[in-house]
């Protein structure tokens, strides 16, 4: 399960108490647009033609051992009930505010060697990783298959650090290609994210979020970085 909060309520009593132990895992960006049906087609999905020929497809592909995308009568472009509600765009996405929320930090209450995403072996890790898993296999029987999962909840944040500063880095910026994955991140070898601080001063400053820091240290030096930043501008 994963449960999106605002960076504003993270500080409140109830959080730190529910979210005690708790350590971040990953860091990724909130995308300015999502991809969804058009309401057009939202509503000819309810209708009881399309739910009548979605089971039936459902229940013939089971019987016969395929669900791919590229089959004929799953295809968008070939099946005439499917072009009716496959209408889908860009729509602009209500999590984005830019100097308020561009990010997401993920927390995971397991110890931290054990959290584990998609990919989260392959570099670079903005190319390839996906958020966190929530559960995690305690069991598999002979044939390799998963016979007892425990579940737990992800805390994810949303919140704002400029992502073009010269003075912020986050590992994707460690040259092109970042040689980075997130297993290697989340074992030390780079911040989430560093502020290089007052580079007049030998580094004077400079804050470091890494893997495996609890929620509170972490705003404490979101908000830190953002002071000695300043208020969000429109042109950075």
């Amino acid at each position: 399960m994963y449960t999106i909060v605002n960076f504003r309520d993270l500080g409140k009593v109830e959080s730190k108490k529910r979210w005690n132990g708790y350590k971040l895992c990953y860091i990724d960006d909130i995308p300015e647009t999502y991809y969804d049906y058009t309401p057009k087609a939202k509503a000819y999905r309810e209708t009881e033609e399309w739910k009548r020929e979605d089971k039936r497809r459902e229940e013939k592909f089971r019987r016969e051992g395929r669900m791919s995308s590229n089959d004929p009568e799953f295809s968008i472009f070939t099946n005439p009930i499917l072009m009716k509600g496959a209408d889908c765009q860009d729509y602009p996405n209500p999590q984005y505010i830019p100097g308020e929320q561009t990010l997401f930090a993920y927390f995971t209450p397991i110890p931290l060697e054990e959290q584990w995403g998609d990919d989260w072996d392959d570099a670079p890790y903005d190319c390839n990783a996906g958020r966190p898993y929530d559960d995690e296999v305690l069991e598999v029987n002979d044939k390799h298959v998963a016979t007892k999962i425990e579940e737990y909840e992800i805390l994810q944040v949303m919140f704002y650090l400029p992502q073009d500063s010269w003075s912020v880095k986050y590992p994707l910026d460690y040259g092109y290609n970042t040689p980075f994955c997130v297993r290697d991140i989340n074992g030390g070898a780079v911040a989430w994210v560093y502020y290089k601080g007052d580079t007049s001063k030998s580094c004077k400053g400079a804050i470091s979020i890494q893997a495996g820091c609890d929620p509170w240290e972490f705003m404490d030096k979101v908000n830190r970085i953002n002071q000695e930043l300043g208020p969000y501008k429109t042109n950075e």
